[in-house]
């Protein structure tokens, strides 16, 4: 007897559909027809009913697309009717389920590792998993832009939505995006756990971080330097999905 599909199963199988249909749609070859019949989706038994279009991030869009005979749900709306957060980096590629995950690259455009963000009562956690670094201590902070093209500088400057100076010693500090140093082990590995304290990943929030992006520097941060704390070159960073 085969076991019944559980919510993650459904769930990713329509984060599959989802996902073959970002690639197909601005496809000009393709038929991809918007349905205009509102989506009946049921959770657990119960109806959960929206309008034929839903708000794709400013967006009017349809709830869903017919490819072949097949009907595909964009991720968003599927985030909406299930109740899950979901994550989408469109240069990346990446999904990421419940917390939103960056994908760390340096200068070259090489994949470095991940950092894995979670909300917490007392700010935004942030799980960091990275190798091919130089060892020792790096500046380590939330800018206020993505990355675009794998071009550091398009961060642009440090997330700053209070208009702090910058720094954990500066007493006129701190930035919302200011974390304590990375550290770096001999072998170019970096396995740790930092918090921004007065950071979010609801959406709307002022101090949200979602849509910006996470830079590591060459140096140390000496955490009182207005306005980066004299930690160097941009040497790895990725954006934060939303």
């Amino acid at each position: 007897m085969k076991k019944p599909l559980g919510k993650k199963h459904l769930l990713f199988s329509f984060l599959g559909g989802a996902i073959f249909f970002s690639g197909i749609s601005y496809a000009a070859d393709l038929q991809v027809t918007p349905n205009t019949e509102p989506l009946n989706f049921y959770m657990d038994g119960e109806a959960r009913k929206t309008a034929a279009t839903f708000d794709n991030h400013g967006t009017i869009v349809p709830q869903s697309f017919v490819y072949n005979g097949t009907t595909y749900v964009p991720i968003r709306h599927m985030s909406e009717l299930m109740g899950h957060a979901i994550y989408w980096d469109g240069p990346t590629s990446t999904i990421s389920v419940g917390s939103p995950v960056v994908q760390v690259k340096d200068s070259q455009g090489k994949s470095i590792g991940t950092i894995t963000l979670t909300q917490q009562d007392d700010g935004v956690l942030a799980r960091i998993n990275v190798s091919n670094l130089p060892p020792g201590k790096h500046g380590f902070h939330v800018h206020q832009s993505p990355i675009s093209g794998n071009d550091f500088a398009t961060a642009g400057s440090h997330f700053n939505p209070t208009g702090q100076e910058h720094g954990h010693l500066n007493p006129n500090g701190v930035h919302v995006g200011d974390f304590q140093n990375l550290e770096v082990a001999a072998d170019g590995t970096a396995r740790a756990e930092l918090k921004l304290e007065e950071a979010s990943l609801t959406k709307g929030d002022p101090h949200s971080i979602l849509g910006t992006s996470l830079i590591i520097h060459a140096n140390e941060d000496d955490q009182k330097t207005d306005p980066s704390g004299n930690s160097g070159d941009r040497i790895a960073g990725g954006n934060i999905p939303q």
